[in-house]
């Protein structure tokens, strides 16, 4: 039993590493960018995604630019990026709180499975790099 939980904990622990590697690899790429730009993108899929009102549209939008300029220190920081991604996680449940006061509980839920849906996503993304590294 003893072997067991130890190697679901080394698995556990493996897979944070390498999604927070993954992670890591994303901040790279939105250095390049601007809070604005972060924000309209994420509008723009949500509107699309989610179905969203005119009124929820306008109200996502100033959402997203609030927390897009929260995390842009973290995103072109130097900080480590375990630091960052706990920072960010931090961030993004604030900002998630906030997101279910103007969506609908259907939005919402479709929001919730589209963010997983994206994980699995960098997860692949991750294990590709990984097989194509150790080959």
């Amino acid at each position: 039993m003893r072997i067991r939980k130890t190697s679901i904990a080394f698995v556990a622990a493996v897979g944070s590493l390498l999604f927070t590697l993954a992670a890591s690899a994303q901040l790279d790429e939105l250095k390049n960018t601007t809070p604005e730009q972060r924000a309209k993108a994420l509008t723009e899929m949500m509107t699309t995604k989610l179905g969203l009102t005119p009124e929820q549209t306008g109200k996502v939008a100033e959402l997203n630019l609030t927390y897009a300029n929260k995390m842009d220190p973290l995103i072109k920081g130097s900080a480590g990026s375990l630091v960052r991604m706990r920072e960010m996680k931090q961030i993004n449940q604030a900002k998630e709180a906030q997101l279910k006061q103007i969506l609908t509980p259907q939005q919402f839920e479709k929001y919730l499975a589209s963010k997983e849906q994206m994980r699995e996503n960098l997860a692949k993304k991750v294990e590709e790099k990984s097989k194509g590294v150790a080959q």
